[in-house]
């Protein structure tokens, strides 16, 4: 018994020394957002409770263009990855062919242990070699594959626990495979496609990797615009920017839980 207690104190310990690791930036993060600095700049003490770095955040024209962009490009790959994702997932437990069902589960496990910098200088190259020009079509569609394999990873594990009887059932009552997928397979995934979906936001929105490589002066989005104002000092409005950042994900992952809770009890 006291080895027992003794395993799980320790087990407790490190524990907690992980989430502190995890979470103390972050949270330093936030309290430095509110800290007044000293003629503009953050500083290591805190100096006083202001909401001025919030107000310099939004002010900034660049800061807010980025912002923008990135939004509006985790918008079109949430889209795209949740349409083309839901139907690659699907596909890897139900094509007809199984070398089929290897080659796409292959295919996404690939993605998912690849570095993000190889996959970004590659698309990168690819790019250059067509003579494409960079911009939010090749930034969106550089996010796409990632966020594609994190949507159809979620559904095939829905997939995989369908009860097959309810679509064999409709069948036999004379419903087509077009009417089976509707009113059986498609509200049955629906949780776990909606779920994707806004993790695919959210992957796209925080991105740096893949952005560091595919943006230009005229088309970046708000972590590149993050990092690459750290070389230039840390600015308040930067920690108000990462916190927006933080509370935005925070909201997005909320939202995917409620609809996941309320597409489930339904």
């Amino acid at each position: 018994m006291t080895r027992l207690r003794s395993t799980r104190a320790a087990l407790g310990v490190v524990c907690a020394l992980g989430l502190a690791v995890l979470y103390l930036p972050l949270l330093l993060s936030v309290l430095y957002s509110f800290n007044q600095g000293i003629d503009g700049r953050q500083t290591a003490r805190l100096t006083g409770w202001s909401l001025r770095a919030y107000a310099d955040a939004w002010q900034d024209d660049s800061l807010r263009s980025a912002a923008l962009t990135g939004l509006q490009v985790a918008l079109v790959v949430a889209a795209v990855s949740g349409l083309l994702g839901s139907a690659w997932g699907y596909a890897m437990v139900r094509h007809a062919s199984a070398r089929v069902r290897r080659a796409l589960a292959g295919l996404g496990y690939l993605l998912v242990i690849m570095p993000e910098v190889v996959l970004a200088v590659s698309l990168l190259q690819f790019a250059g070699r067509l003579g494409v020009p960079l911009g939010f079509l090749t930034l969106a569609a550089a996010h796409t594959p990632m966020t594609m394999v994190v949507v159809a990873l979620i559904v095939r594990a829905r997939v995989l626990t369908l009860d097959r009887r309810l679509e064999d059932a409709g069948r036999d009552l004379g419903a087509s495979e077009l009417r089976i997928l509707g009113d059986i397979v498609v509200p049955a995934l629906l949780p776990a496609v909606l779920t994707g979906t806004v993790l695919a936001f959210t992957f796209s929105f925080d991105d740096v990797v893949i952005s560091a490589f595919l943006t230009t002066p005229s088309v970046s989005t708000l972590p590149v615009y993050l990092y690459s104002s750290l070389n230039y000092g840390t600015a308040p409005a930067v920690y108000a920017a990462t916190t927006a950042v933080l509370a935005l994900t925070i909201v997005v992952l909320g939202i995917a839980g409620l609809l996941h809770r309320a597409t489930t009890v339904t």
